[in-house]
């Protein structure tokens, strides 16, 4: 399948490029149209392209991915835009000062946008100026605000696309806590009966056998049969029990593996992938380390915006290293926060160590833990 020349962010915003390449068009065509063939038309012509390729070209790239040359591309066009209204017979040209002020919103601060803008119209109305300083003015005023309509817009459109992209964010980690919660909770629970049973149940069926055990060498021989079926049935009773309770607490086993991966399939437009499977011997240490994977999952998506997930798996010996890496924002903080804190503190009977660090530039982090695999 031939991959879109149209770059993925702009698929969702198509209508508002495809008017700002007709006015581009109609601004043109306006200032080009009744200029006779010669050295003006050719020179006008090319300022007229150059701008809307350089318009182009920092539209089609992700904001703040190229921070400094979408800064110069914008500086280029400002240069070309003033060379062009300087020798615009018509007046119209500046109406292009709007295609400027939409991109401003996505690569600078408020307060730096109305610098730039109010900038270039300080040199629009000194390039404009006739004498006359109200008309001038006046002239320059309506550009001016139809630069703070364009970038109000997008700005706008930028607030709308930032807060769904946190709420989603927000969605994402409350599923992922609703998931922790729930298998907690179930295990809790598991384990709270299964104690129950064993010390409770158990407990009152083994005196139970014991006292029909004594019962049935004092009785008359003719309950003797009597007691001795009640003392078989109390041992059943009490295999039984046994038997649940090892069950249940064989319950409290689970692949690691099938757990991550059922949480991230959970969370809207995230994946998983598996490079290698762990191994792991110990009960507890699965444990811990679902808790460590889990809190790992739930802060890439909330600082990082991380959608997709790879654990690998090393183990020497007993020295077991996962690694979890995900493709959110590659900028950490050197310091343990307390999520970090708390995977070490959760890891500290396993001598488990905890490192977060970058794969590469805007490539996304990794969590590395390394743990001794003990048997319960």
């Amino acid at each position: 399948m031939l991959k879109s020349i149209i770059p993925e962010h702009l698929h969702k915003d198509w209508l508002l490029h495809f008017s700002g390449f007709f006015t581009w068009s109609l601004i043109s065509f306006l200032s080009l149209n009744n200029l006779a063939l010669g050295a003006e038309l050719l020179w006008k012509s090319i300022a007229f392209i150059s701008f809307y390729v350089l318009f182009y070209v920092t539209i089609s790239t992700e904001p703040l991915k190229h921070p400094v040359k979408d800064k110069l591309l914008i500086a280029a066009q400002l240069l070309i835009l003033l060379i062009l209204i300087k020798f615009d017979k018509y007046d119209v040209s500046a109406i292009l000062l709007v295609l400027v002020a939409t991109q401003l919103a996505a690569r600078f601060t408020r307060r730096q946008a109305m610098l730039i803008m109010v900038l270039s119209s300080s040199l629009h109305f000194l390039i404009i100026f006739d004498g006359s300083v109200l008309n001038s003015f006046f002239r320059v005023v309506i550009y001016f605000m139809l630069q703070i309509f364009g970038f109000s817009a997008i700005e706008s459109a930028l607030r709308e696309a930032k807060a769904k992209e946190e709420l989603s964010a927000i969605n994402q980690e409350l599923v992922a806590t609703r998931f922790m919660l729930k298998q907690s909770s179930q295990k809790q629970e598991r384990l709270r009966i299964s104690r129950d049973l064993h010390d409770v149940i158990g407990h009152q069926l083994t005196g139970l056998a014991l006292n029909l055990e004594v019962a049935s060498h004092k009785v008359p021989a003719e309950f003797k049969p009597i007691l001795q079926q009640n003392v078989t049935l109390a041992k059943t009773l009490l295999f039984d029990v046994r038997e649940v309770v090892k069950e249940m607490r064989q319950e409290a086993q689970f692949d690691l593996v099938e757990k991550l991966s059922a949480l991230i399939a959970q969370l809207p437009k995230c994946q998983f992938h598996l490079e290698s499977t762990p191994i792991i011997e110990s009960l507890s240490l699965k444990q811990q380390l679902m808790f460590c994977l889990q809190e790992a999952v739930s802060n890439a998506i909330r600082h990082g915006k991380a959608n997709t997930f790879t654990l690998k798996a090393v183990k020497d010996k007993k020295q077991l290293t996962l690694s979890l890496v995900n493709n959110g924002s590659s900028k950490i903080n050197a310091q343990f926060g307390s999520g970090l804190l708390g995977m070490q503190e959760r890891l500290a009977n396993f001598n488990g160590q905890v490192d977060l660090f970058a794969i590469e530039k805007d490539q996304g982090c990794c969590l590395q833990i390394k743990v001794e695999d003990n048997y319960d």
